[in-house]
């Protein structure tokens, strides 16, 4: 039988609604986290008596967290993407909402949402009857439907105007908005007197020291005003939980400590104010009703303390590209791999141990990249198509098409014949041969197995066959090009020929073991790495043999070294002595305190020291090898009579002129 031509340049096309039996899901969204959750059993209820109605079966459910109505972008929904990815891929064919404004209240988003979901052929519709996704292209409907998306789009303004409005009077009156932070518990409102009115609300109270956490609230700050970096300050108090919009309740890492230490919360207004500070929506600071964690004098000591440790990164580290970033992932726990830069060289990193998540290996192991590098670069090496290798990926991509056609036409086959019996048992219900219970079996196990049956994905067989010969061409240049390219086109090369999270890494033995490449990609990197025997394909990605799998590195140090930790205030006064007294270098100074040269540097800096130039050198002696040098002596010759390197005569004349 023909096949019906695909017009897709069309700019009008219809969908058309599903008969019974179609795969639908639902989309329920919360408007905020104060919504009363039984307004999504709300939802789900109209959601499924319209599905009832048309004959339909609810098999999955979109729910999209209280957090997403602060955004109205597709890419800031993560559930409403998601939704909009799988109907992309095929995998339902209907998506109902409860109203227009419950889908979207952006208008860029509402038709850019419809729009993917008419190129993806699935049927939206609101459950209250109003919306579906070809009503609103005819005429006269598609000018209501932009009046009320616009509409829904002017509420959100106006609201988040009068909200903006809202928290900047209750912050200027010295409460907190939003979440209440570690160490506080919520306000404790009084209840209402008898014969109160509806519209009563308990007076503004602020937010109370929880008696658990609100000295480990004052020991963070006591800590970081002692050097004690993010990260040993979360592993001292690792008893503790905090709580955050995104992670929930978790233990303190070295993030959520760094966002505490940042907020001006717990500090205190004023010296010997003992309230804390509120930092109000147009960015001023008022004092606030609560007790404050960190006097003044300590949040002072704090900011003076972090500002020493800072070190400002180069413009360089900051335009450097990483070929692999995002696309790099752990082995044990598939979680991807960070990026770190110690002494300026690029590392990539398990940090699954320093967020307090689980993951089998139980140290923070990296990996060098110029190793990965080198490793991915040995890969496209081994790479070895055959001379006939088009006309292999022609006859594979045409097997993949002829066994997917046979198991499509199965499933087309089982689909009609489950419609046919539906239709035969309404008949035969209608004349009266079977109750209405027999019937509501009956239809009950056959909609159960339509909803078992797979999506049917329709693709060109033509279409895929060109793309992967089309990226085997790519394939063949790239190997050989790997060494020669620069950073960001090496980085292009990675994310033409891997998903996200498509190279996995194993972090104890130091190899690549997994490759998931993207669709066209497939056939020719299968084609040329099985060659070599030690790769081989399961499903759609490529993984190394265990054969080939080298033993697990045994290493004295299993990640990089620890930072230097900083100084303790009561040790200043030793840095001065050992530098002004006893005359001792900054490295000599940092070595016996077990702290970095940058940070004796610092305080030299801070105290006013005035820093030997040449500590081999006495000022005499300089003003010798300077006379030596002016009368004609070579620098080696200089370096000789005072016993020091020529680099340092030549620093030492370079200083002088």
């Amino acid at each position: 039988m023909p096949r019906q031509k695909s017009h897709h340049d069309r700019i009008y096309q219809t969908v058309g609604e599903p008969g019974p039996g179609s795969i639908v899901v639902g989309y329920v969204r919360y408007s905020s986290e104060m919504q009363d959750p039984t307004t999504i059993a709300t939802q789900r209820r109209r959601i499924v008596e319209f599905a009832e109605r048309k004959g339909w079966k609810v098999v999955h459910w979109y729910e999209e967290p209280e957090q997403s109505a602060k955004h109205e972008e597709i890419e800031r929904r993560p559930v409403f993407a998601q939704l909009l990815n799988d109907a992309e891929s095929k995998q339902f064919q209907v998506v109902l909402c409860y109203v227009n404004n419950r889908w979207a209240r952006n208008t860029v988003s509402a038709y850019t949402s419809l729009s993917r979901l008419r190129s993806a052929r699935v049927w939206w519709a609101t459950s209250d009857g109003l919306w579906d996704i070809d009503k609103v292209q005819q005429d006269g409907f598609d000018v209501a439907f932009a009046v009320d998306t616009q509409m829904n789009a002017a509420y959100v303004r106006q609201l988040s105007k009068r909200t903006i409005d809202g928290k900047e009077d209750r912050a200027r009156e010295g409460y907190h908005n939003g979440n209440v932070m570690f160490g506080y518990l919520p306000p404790e409102y009084q209840k209402a007197p008898d014969g109160a009115p509806s519209t009563w609300r308990p007076p503004r109270t602020p937010v109370r020291p929880d008696p658990i956490t609100f000295p480990a609230l004052v020991r963070i700050g006591e800590l970081a005003a002692q050097g004690w970096t993010d990260r040993a300050i979360a592993d001292e108090l690792d008893s503790y939980l905090s709580r955050t919009a995104r992670f929930g309740e978790r233990l303190l890492t070295k993030d959520t400590v760094a966002g505490i230490r940042r907020s001006w919360f717990p500090r205190e207004f004023a010296p010997g104010s003992s309230y804390g500070t509120i930092d109000t929506p147009s960015g001023e600071l008022v004092e606030g009703k609560h007790q404050a964690a960190w006097s003044y004098d300590l949040w002072q000591k704090m900011i003076e303390t972090k500002a020493s440790q800072y070190r400002r990164p180069t413009k360089g580290a900051q335009r450097r590209p990483h070929e692999f970033s995002r696309i790099i992932v752990c082995a044990a726990c598939r979680r991807p791999l960070r990026i770190i830069l110690p002494n300026g060289i690029p590392y990539y990193q398990d940090s699954s141990v320093v967020r307090k998540l689980d993951c089998s290996i139980p140290e923070p192991l990296s990996i060098r990249e110029s190793t990965v590098i080198y490793q991915f670069g040995d890969i496209l090496r081994s790479i070895d198509l055959p001379e006939s290798w088009r006309n292999a990926i022609a006859r594979q991509c045409s097997s993949d098409a002829k066994h997917k056609d046979e198991s499509t036409d199965q499933i087309k086959e089982r689909r009609a014949d489950l419609e046919t019996e539906q239709k035969r048992l309404v008949t035969l219900f209608t004349k009266g041969y079977i109750t209405e219970n027999d019937l509501d079996t009956k239809m009950e196990d056959i909609l159960s197995e339509l909803f078992s049956l797979p999506v049917i994905i329709e693709s060109n067989a033509e279409e895929s066959t060109q793309a992967a010969i089309a990226a085997g061409e790519t394939l063949v240049n790239i190997a050989g090009y790997w060494s020669e390219a620069l950073a960001e086109e090496r980085r292009d090369i990675v994310w033409s020929l891997l998903m996200t999270g498509g190279l996995v890494y194993d972090l104890e033995r130091a190899i690549i073991i997994g490759l998931l490449p993207r669709a066209n990609m497939l056939p020719a990197l299968t084609l040329g790495l099985e060659n070599s025997g030690r790769w081989e394909q399961r499903d759609n990605s490529l993984w190394l043999r265990s054969d080939f799998f080298p033993p697990k590195l045994e290493r004295t140090k299993r990640n990089l070294p620890p930072p230097l930790t900083g100084l303790e205030p009561g040790q200043r006064p030793e840095v001065v002595r050992l530098l002004s007294e006893d005359k001792m270098s900054l490295r000599q100074v940092a070595d016996i305190l077990g702290t970095s040269r940058e940070t004796i540097r610092r305080v030299a800096l801070s105290e006013g020291i005035e820093l030997q130039t040449s500590q081999k050198l006495t000022l005499a002696e300089r003003e010798g090898a300077l006379a030596l040098l002016d009368a004609g002596l070579s620098l080696r010759q200089v370096a000789r009579q005072y016993g020091v390197s020529p680099e340092s005569i030549r620093r030492l004349a370079k200083r002088h002129n």
